[in-house]
């Protein structure tokens, strides 16, 4: 247990730029994925799914030690790389989630009345 408060502690320990730039980031995907929706106000629960993937990245890729974090373009580089893949795995997830949603509503709609 003391392990996974160490991972924790240093996810939310990321510095504030890192933090700044995945958030615009994902601030853009989610303004281009809100066309796609079918509400538009539900891109406020997808944010968030968004945002904590990219985050996860990052910090897999910062326990990776492929880059030294004092090199900016390197930095920019892997930062965009992990918001990209988290995008994309966030958007995937949400997917997912709402074809489950989808299934389950459409089971319960045609569940025959007994009695």
């Amino acid at each position: 247990m003391q392990e996974v408060f160490k991972h924790i502690d240093a996810i939310l320990a990321m510095d504030k730029s890192t933090l700044a730039v995945i958030a615009c980031l994902c601030v853009v995907a989610a303004y281009f994925l809100r066309d796609f929706m079918a509400n538009p106000v539900l891109i406020v629960f997808v944010y968030p799914v968004l945002f904590v993937c990219s985050v996860l990245f990052q910090y897999g890729i910062i326990l990776m030690e492929v880059y030294p974090p004092q090199k900016m373009d390197l930095w920019l580089m892997w930062t965009v790389f992990a918001c990209i893949a988290g995008n994309i795995t966030g958007i995937a997830i949400t997917a997912g989630l709402g074809r489950l949603v989808d299934r389950v509503r459409v089971v319960q709609a045609y569940k025959p009345a007994q009695g």
